[in-house]
């Protein structure tokens, strides 16, 4: 696996050029079209089974768009010249100038990476020719510009890649190397400072951060960012060396939980998400993930998507307490109430002893006012099982609204001698009192 990657949307571009990859809602949907089956595992990073669905369709049909799926594949397993011997041949093929521009990029990339600067920077110019869209081959060639110490000519290259799409770290980082180069280092702090922001997550652009504030006699402040340099530095190893164990542990579903959960340590929720999913997806049946992936999309105020990860919980196991609990408690926050009135119902049909369910059924019921009667059955069975603050204040509730003020004080009380510093319990007292004295 390569350390580094091309960006996401290029490589979405890409695919976009190369031919319109339809949908595929079921994993059988893949054996109808050969293409999706290939970027499926391309997605999931299962670069061997890209590679033999990509060079299965060669035999079939070789043609440009296929060895530029079969180079980015061998690019990102770091097989370099194989790589490029993919893309110099898709350039054989009669093909738009989108698809040649691209195999023109990748052969940059490829012999940079290679050391190859004359030979990266006449193919990133070739890829220009015929695409001069590309923010990517900007930001190569402006790499290549910066290796040879061409300075004008790499600042132009990455302010012409900032003009196409300013979202690029790289764009900012490579500009803040120009001015480091020539001593400028208020440019290159404030470019620095422009890359981290792009992406947080990059020990690299930290570095070099504490460096130019070194250089400008400023100690404290150079000090303050290398911390955040060995704290990205470490996530960055540890991520590297996730990605490196699931390579070589495809079948170990529990490393990419693991790793979503070092994404969410560092507040990283957008890789965390897409681990979770590729979990998901290569082992649809292992909870675990789903489960992170649910709690993720909650955090994210993402209801919707939230909702569809647990429906899915509850179809693999119709058993699982959490996964009605965390169902339940999104439709009421969806103002669905019938189906969260159905969530709870059936996370006590799957646990009978779980006191949560009961005092979420409650809740929602007092809440209504539909069925005050039962809502304290339910809240008087939370307490017998589990007697805690915010189930005698639910037991208070339910008493409060189906009228019984003497009795919702003394479960009130309760809660508040056990926590006597909660504020909604306080804030319940006082309409109960207030209740009473009318």
């Amino acid at each position: 696996m390569l350390t580094s990657r091309l960006p996401a949307c290029f490589f979405l571009t890409l695919c976009l050029l190369l031919r319109t990859i339809p949908v595929c809602s079921d994993t059988n949907d893949y054996n109808k079209d050969p293409y999706a089956l290939g970027l499926h595992y391309m997605e999931m990073e299962q670069y061997d089974k890209a590679f033999n669905a990509f060079d299965t369709l060669r035999k079939q049909e070789p043609n440009s768009g296929i060895y530029c799926y079969i180079g980015m594949v061998l690019q990102e397993q770091n097989k370099l010249t194989q790589a490029a011997d993919a893309y110099h041949t898709a350039l054989t093929f009669p093909a738009s100038p989108h698809i040649h521009s691209s195999a023109h990029l990748h052969l940059g990339i490829v012999y940079k990476a290679q050391g190859k600067l004359p030979t990266a920077e006449k193919h990133l110019n070739e890829a220009l020719s015929l695409n001069p869209k590309i923010p990517e081959a900007y930001i190569h060639l402006g790499e290549v510009y910066l290796l040879q110490r061409n300075f004008t000519n790499a600042e132009s290259a990455y302010e012409q890649s900032i003009r196409l799409n300013p979202k690029f770290t790289e764009s900012y980082y490579g500009l803040g190397r120009v001015a480091e180069f020539q001593n400028d280092f208020i440019n290159a702090i404030q470019n620095y400072r422009l890359a981290i922001k792009q992406n947080p997550y990059d020990p690299q652009s930290y570095y070099r951060l504490s460096v130019a504030y070194r250089r400008i006699h400023k100690p404290d402040a150079s000090k303050e960012v290398i911390k955040q340099f060995e704290l990205m530095k470490s996530y960055s190893d540890n991520v590297h060396l996730f990605r490196e164990t699931i390579y070589k542990n495809p079948n170990m579903p529990m490393l990419y939980v693991k790793l979503g959960e070092l994404h969410e340590k560092h507040k990283n929720t957008t890789d965390a998400i897409r681990v979770y999913q590729i979990a998901t997806t290569l082992h649809p049946s292992f909870l675990p993930a789903y489960h992170k992936l649910g709690t993720a999309f909650i955090n994210q105020r993402d209801l919707e998507k939230a909702t569809e990860v647990y429906r899915k919980i509850t179809e693999i196991n119709p058993n699982d307490l959490q996964g009605w609990l965390k169902l339940g408690v999104i439709y009421i926050n969806r103002e669905n109430f019938d189906s969260a009135i159905s969530a709870f119902k059936k996370a006590i049909a799957s646990d009978d002893t779980a006191p949560q369910a009961y005092n979420n059924l409650a809740r929602v019921y007092a809440g209504l006012g539909t069925n005050t009667k039962k809502a304290i059955q339910l809240a008087e069975k939370a307490v017998e099982l589990s007697p805690i603050p915010k189930h005698y204040d639910t037991l208070a509730y339910t008493y409060y609204q189906d009228q019984q003020y003497s009795l919702a004080l003394t479960a009130i009380n309760k809660a508040l001698t056990i926590a006597p510093s909660v504020a909604a319990y306080l804030n319940l007292r006082n309409k109960i009192q207030e209740k009473l004295i009318e």
